[in-house]
């Protein structure tokens, strides 16, 4: 009897963000892809992998014995490949033709699985054991740096290498704007790209598709009587469709920074530097060079690529315009089987953006990423709608605080000084990220350009009224009318921008403390710009 086998690598974030340096989160992202790749870690027979990414892989073998005996080799496997890495496996036994139906309950078989499985509790050391540095367990060697590191450790280290090479493949082989020179991503976050100093922010960027799992599903239900062959066919044929989703949308990301890219002789010394064309340009910065001045480190940095989902670090200032980029390219790449009546889908996402020091704990900053692109989903859900949401926040949380607690700080009694998260696309009832972006802060590609609190010259050459604006929206619409009648007083036509009207509040909320606090670290990137 054939036996259909799930596999899902547990706890891979964890996993994966265990270090704050970038270079040991791209190792361990690149173990696990590794561990579940047809020919690495797998390595089943011809036509047993149905699909593999993710974190997930489903097998079809011909006996229970024969899953038994690969599902030994394959976890030792597993810790060779990705050590310290936990994993679930289920089995599941079927009829021939039943396919769909036992992966319906293999599904069932796997939570539960999650859920009875006895938490590994090893004596990784003694007293009198020294600590890796990274991970807390025994130490076994001393990396380049001198720190002591444990065996997990030292085996992802010997891979920084081909980590590396992992990615050459989304980069272009020439700038276009900038002849002669090449671009690579950096190995570091001192690298994404900050101006010489001043603060630098990174960006930690989490995607995730929207509704995926219950597609999915949707798809197992309608192929219960479906013939065998044809049930895997297709879920290879999605499969590769949502990975090859995942590529494309890097690919444009990495395309919208280097059609951004520009050749600039600086005064001073006659040599040629590096600037990033975006709004407003005071925002623009150069770009590290190295190999003799003829490669230089973009500002992106993707860690964890697989399905539906993305994670990436760029530099601080255009994550937020990186991220709705994304979500916008999402959109147009249709998914092979998964809509209504077997018809191809479009699968939309939701981003979650932490803006946190470039040395922030790394973990802690993706943890928020993840939880604010749940609360964009929430939010989604919550107005039924069927588009892309953002979410972000400045700053890290506390180490006991979560980010539902940080953001009580926007809460004045039964106002919300904030109206976040945005739709990227316009929704029932809400206003969207085009409207803070274009409209509030301004100007926009298309719009006047003395338009928001950028382009409006009673605005822009007044920081201490934004600010002070700021902290007027945190009093309550009552104090921003008072103050703005007392600056008419000199500046009668002044408006407050995005038509908020004369206190700045639509109905409860505002979106004017979200604006005022990006003003500063958001640059919109203009790839057509000359």
């Amino acid at each position: 009897m054939p036996v259909l086998t799930a596999i899902d690598l547990a706890r891979i974030q964890q996993y994966v963000f265990s270090s704050n340096r970038l270079r040991d989160v791209l190792a361990a992202s690149y173990a696990v892809e590794q561990a579940l790749d047809p020919a690495k870690g797998l390595q089943a027979p011809e036509g047993a992998v149905i699909l593999a990414g993710g974190g997930n892989a489903l097998l079809q073998f011909e006996s229970l014995g024969v899953t038994r005996e690969w599902t030994r080799d394959f976890t030792r496997r597993l810790q060779q490949i990705a050590p310290g890495i936990e994993v679930v496996i289920a089995h599941r036994p079927f009829e021939p033709g039943h396919l769909a139906q036992a992966w319906l309950s293999l599904h069932a078989d796997l939570a539960r699985q999650k859920l009875e499985r006895r938490p590994s509790v090893p004596q990784a050391g003694l007293s009198v054991t020294a600590t890796c540095a990274v991970t807390g367990l025994p130490a076994s060697a001393v990396d380049e740096d001198g720190q002591l590191v444990s065996s997990r450790i030292q085996l992802l280290h010997s891979r920084i290498a081909d980590s590396k090479n992992r990615w050459k493949r989304f980069l272009p082989a020439e700038l276009e704007n900038a002849p002669d020179w090449t671009v690579a991503f950096p190995d570091d976050l001192d690298e994404l790209g900050r101006s010489p100093g001043e603060t630098s922010l990174i960006g930690v960027v989490h995607v995730d598709g929207n509704g995926v799992g219950e597609l999915i599903r949707q798809w197992l239900c309608r192929r219960v009587d479906a013939p065998d062959k044809r049930v895997q066919q297709e879920a290879q044929e999605w499969s590769s469709a949502l990975r090859r989703l995942a590529e494309d949308v890097l690919s444009r990301l990495v395309g919208r920074i280097t059609a951004c890219i520009r050749l600039e002789r600086q005064q001073a010394s006659r040599t040629q530097g590096i600037r990033l064309v975006g709004q407003p340009e005071e925002l623009s910065f150069p770009l590290h060079q190295i190999n003799g001045a003829r490669e230089v480190f973009l500002p992106l940095r993707p860690i964890v690529l697989g399905g539906d989902d993305m994670t990436f670090v760029a530099d601080g200032r255009i994550a937020l315009d990186l991220a709705v980029a994304a979500l916008r390219e999402f959109e147009k790449n249709p998914v092979l089987h998964l809509g209504k009546n077997g018809d191809p889908v479009r699968v939309t996402a939701c981003a979650g953006v932490a803006l946190v020091r470039s040395h922030a704990p790394f973990y802690r900053a993706y943890q928020a990423a993840k939880v604010l692109c749940s609360s964009a989903k929430s939010a989604r859900r919550a107005l039924q709608d069927e588009g892309g949401w953002l979410d972000w926040m400045l700053g890290m949380v506390g180490p006991a605080q979560s980010v539902e607690e940080w953001r009580k700080a926007y809460r004045a009694g039964s106002l919300q000084l904030t109206m976040r998260p945005y739709p990227v696309a316009l929704a029932a009832g809400r206003r969207n990220w085009d409207w803070l972006d274009l409209e509030v802060l301004g100007p926009g590609p298309a719009s006047r350009p003395n338009q928001g609190f950028r382009g409006d010259p009673a605005w822009r050459l007044s920081r201490n009224r934004v600010k002070q604006l700021e902290a007027l929206a945190r009093e309550g619409p009552e104090a921003v009318r008072k103050e703005l009648c007392v600056w008419r007083a000199t500046q009668p036509d002044l408006q407050l921008p995005g038509d908020l009207g004369q206190d700045g509040f639509l109905g409860a909320n505002t979106p004017l403390v979200d604006a005022i606090e990006i003003m500063d670290v958001h640059l919109r990137l203009e790839p057509n710009a000359s």
